[in-house]
């Protein structure tokens, strides 16, 4: 049998087609409970409508077979269909589909023995033709019947509990409900018509096909691109081309002949150009689709990937959301956009693609929007929500708050079911509706952004953790010291001030209270640090009972008011309910500000640092302020004598000259040169200090240095300090370690821990080749620098155990030398021109003159 001799055949032959094409795009496509059951519902249609075809054909092995095949997929569309409206509704119960997928297995020996329906006897006409006869046994049908009828009312109470739960996509369902139907009622018609030749259940299953992917469409389970490709869209056009050619060649041809009269080449060549120009015609239109489809698609492929490359690149929150609102601006007629990440309180707004937009508002995670994005779809369009059952229970506040920012959509950055973060969009066009195309651009780019902004919160959690202090919350030492060296150069051509703020007898504290109760005091203290710096500046805990006020752009002046601020603000601490028990918190502030008073971010911290030891020694909860440089005296020896000789007497506020003496008595009865050494060098070095610009305050440290910083040398064997000859590499190895041995004896000392930069660098070179440390330029206290050039000149023009003192000409020749590679040669310069213009009082054999 032809396929001329079945009538209306290529309706089947079509539907296949559809149901075919139909199932080979979506198995393409991300495997949706939805999209599971979709194609489930085309393999059915497909096993039916060949099982039509090739019984009408009567392919091998017989029509009984293909009957029957078909049959069964007929019989069994019922419970596919309610399996696919049930994935549609998302729907838990599993019931209904037992039942009906046991009463569908029930059917199969009746449908099998042709009990139900016995097989078609095929009718030949006088034209050829052949049509097919139903022997219908009506009661027979009572069973499949109660089955339909079942489903149908299954299908209905279904559509009514997603009209109630979902509203916003009931319009989806009734399209599949309707589109049932209709499949149902073709199958009857074919069976029941007496005498019907036309394939009504084919045709109706190409109806249903185009409703049920348009159902999908408007639930937004797929892309119009994904059903038409260009593969396809080309293949439509031969397909086309093959059915014209099919069909229509031949009645053509007869049409022209018969009905017109013309001859069998004229009429051939009339048909040939009505094919040309509907080739031509249909190209045309497939030309135009292609473009309008995939024009846009590619454009947004284009920019989804090098929105992937950059953000999967990045590490920083913001870095991300600035790119998020970047590419959605791009490709979304959006005109405001907010991003809120998840913290404690909710979704809190932490971006605004216009700089002085409204910031101050979160969402609840207990809002009905969250809780829709959370278990309906990862996007939300505020036109279709409001038409839900979730709307009711949307809160007033909310409301208002999404009216006043006009929000349009919402898009959810889902880390499976758990939400890190909400794009609020406005349209352009306020109220408007976004296609499924822009809807799957913002779920790619939300799905691309959650992954990117899980890593980058987990980066900077990390990175956060490892910059804070557990105890406070305030950043840590580590954290400051970056952070000072990044202000400092970013503030080079501006002002910046460094306060230290030291809790004064935090020990004393601890000891009356306990150290829980310190660490309480030191976290209330903590948070009125923060509240005062504000935005402006950052608080750091450098150490136990220290803390660090970073501000950037402050001069002096304001850091003192904020001073004043902070202890007024610990004052109130000790007046808490529950604290009047307690011995009431002060706290000592030091204060330096560049570039007044420091060149360089150590020094900043080295001179902040001796303000805070000073407001210390001056009766605690003081505030004092680093002095920067001043002009050079016109009697430079005066000033030196007159700061020198308070130190000598004791009559500074440090106090600490009793012990000073103590310990250079110590140091003349192991070795009277090292005594005098010690002596000329703090002298030397308060000279240079004073010369250089320093204050009060540092020139009496430099001189408190210079007479302990060889201290260490008590524990040094007499027999080599004494030495005559040169040292073996063992012996300077121990004359190396005095400075260590100098900084355990001074830090044990009550007090004089503020000596310890001073005489740690003494030893250190400009070039970083000296020791201990090996630190090089600025990073050498300038302390440290001043004792390094008294320390080398006094050791050249005195007399040691293994050679005279040389010439002042020749030590002068060897600091002009070292200046830039030894020295600080600023420093080193204005040592030179205070020995060469008799302004440096020289000692023991130069006081008489240069020998």
């Amino acid at each position: 049998m032809t396929m001329h001799d079945v009538p209306f055949l290529y309706v089947n032959i079509t539907a296949l087609c559809a149901f075919v094409l139909m199932f080979a795009v979506f198995l393409a496509a991300k495997k949706t409970p939805e999209i599971r059951a979709f194609l489930l519902m085309m393999v059915d249609c497909v096993v039916w409508i060949a099982g039509s075809i090739l019984m009408r054909l009567q392919v091998w092995p017989g029509l009984n077979f293909w009957y029957y095949v078909s049959l069964l997929a007929i019989f069994s569309m019922e419970f596919v269909f309610y399996n696919f409206l049930h994935s549609f509704a998302r729907e838990n119960g599993k019931f209904m589909l037992t039942v009906f997928l046991t009463a569908t297995f029930a059917l199969v020996p009746g449908t099998l023995t042709g009990f139900f329906l016995a097989p078609p006897v095929p009718s030949v006409q006088p034209d050829g033709t052949v049509f097919y006869v139903y022997h219908t046994v009506y009661w027979h049908m009572i069973f499949p019947c109660v089955l339909f009828i079942t489903v149908i009312i299954a299908s209905l109470q279904l559509l009514g509990r997603m009209k109630r739960e979902q509203g916003v996509h009931s319009s989806g369902a009734l399209i599949l409900f309707l589109g049932g139907v209709i499949e149902l009622v073709g199958n009857l018609m074919q069976i029941f018509i007496p005498g019907n030749t036309f394939p009504f259940d084919a045709l109706a299953g190409v109806i249903y096909a185009g409703m049920m992917v348009f159902a999908l469409y408007r639930r937004r389970l797929f892309r119009m691109t994904l059903v038409v490709s260009r593969g396809i869209l080309m293949l439509a056009v031969v397909a086309v081309c093959f059915l014209l050619g099919i069909f229509c060649v031949d009645p053509f041809l007869k049409f022209f002949q018969v009905r017109i009269g013309l001859g069998y080449q004229a009429s051939l060549t009339v048909v040939s150009l009505l094919l040309a120009g509907m080739l031509s015609l249909t190209y045309s239109l497939v030309r135009r689709v292609i473009d309008t489809l995939f024009t846009r698609e590619e454009q947004q492929n284009k920019l989804l990937k090098s929105f992937s490359a950059e953000v999967s690149q990045s590490l920083s929150t913001d870095d991300i959301m600035a790119k998020v609102s970047g590419v959605i601006q791009q490709e979304l007629p959006v005109v405001q956009l907010y991003i809120c990440l998840a913290d404690e309180k909710g979704y809190t707004a932490r971006y605004s693609s216009r700089p002085l937009a409204p910031m101050a508002f979160s969402i609840s995670k207990d809002s009905p929007k969250v809780h829709y994005l959370e278990e309906q779809e990862p996007y939300l369009i505020m036109r279709e929500f409001c038409a839900t059952p979730h709307a009711i229970s949307d809160w007033a506040e909310e409301k208002e708050l999404f009216r006043r920012l006009e929000i349009d959509c919402v898009g959810a950055m889902r880390d499976g079911r758990q939400i890190v973060g909400l794009v609020l969009l406005s349209a352009r066009d306020h109220g408007r509706t976004f296609s499924s195309a822009e809807m799957g651009f913002l779920e790619t780019v939300c799905s691309v952004a959650s992954i990117a902004m899980k890593n980058a919160s987990l980066y900077e959690q990390m990175f956060r953790e490892a910059r804070i202090d557990a105890l406070t919350g305030a950043y840590n030492y580590r954290y400051f010291v970056e952070k000072e060296e990044e202000l400092f150069k970013a503030c080079y051509s501006d002002c910046i001030t460094l306060m230290f703020v030291d809790v004064d007898d935090l020990k004393l504290y601890n000891q009356l209270y306990g150290v829980e109760a310190g660490n309480d005091a030191l976290r209330c203290i903590s948070d009125e640090l923060t509240l005062c710096a504000g935005e402006s500046g950052t608080v750091f805990r450098t150490s136990g009972k220290v803390f660090a006020v970073l501000l950037p752009h402050w001069d002096a002046h304001r850091a003192n008011v904020l001073a004043e601020e902070i202890q007024r603000r610990v004052r109130t601490i000790n007046s808490t309910a529950g604290r009047q028990k307690y011995k009431p918190l002060t706290v000592s502030v030091g204060i330096c500000a560049a570039p007044y008073a420091a060149s360089s971010a150590k020094e900043l911290m080295n001179n902040a640092d001796l303000a805070a030891f000073n407001a210390k020694k001056s009766g605690k909860d003081q505030i004092m302020l680093f002095r920067g440089a001043s002009a050079i005296p016109q009697k430079l020896a005066e000033r030196t004598d007159a700061i020198v000789d308070n130190v000598d007497r004791g009559s500074d506020e440090y106090g600490a000259m009793p012990m000073i003496s103590a310990l250079t008595a110590a140091i003349d009865a192991k070795d009277h040169y090292t005594f005098a050494h010690s002596k000329n060098v703090a002298r030397y070095a308060a000279n240079l200090a004073v010369a250089a610009g320093l204050n009060n305050d540092q020139v009496r440290t430099i001189y408190a240095a210079g007479l302990l910083h060889d201290i260490g040398k008590i524990s040094i064997p007499e027999d080599i300090l004494n030495k005559s000859g040169k040292l073996t590499d063992t012996e300077y190895g121990l004359m190396k370690n005095h400075v260590n041995n100098s900084i355990e004896m001074i830090r044990h000392l009550p007090e004089m821990d503020y000596l310890i930069p001073a005489v740690l660098g003494h030893h250190e070179r400009w070039d970083g080749k000296g020791y201990p440390r090996g630190i090089a330029g600025e990073d050498i206290p300038i302390s440290g620098r001043c004792l390094a050039i008294a320390d080398v000149f006094d050791a050249m023009t005195t007399d040691r155990p293994y050679r005279k003192g040389l010439p002042l000409e020749y030590a002068l020749m060897q600091i002009s030398q070292g200046a830039g590679t030894q020295f600080d040669p600023q420093l080193a310069t204005v040592f030179i021109h205070l020995v060469q213009g008799n302004e440096m009082p020289l000692a023991g054999r130069l006081a008489g003159g240069h020998a």
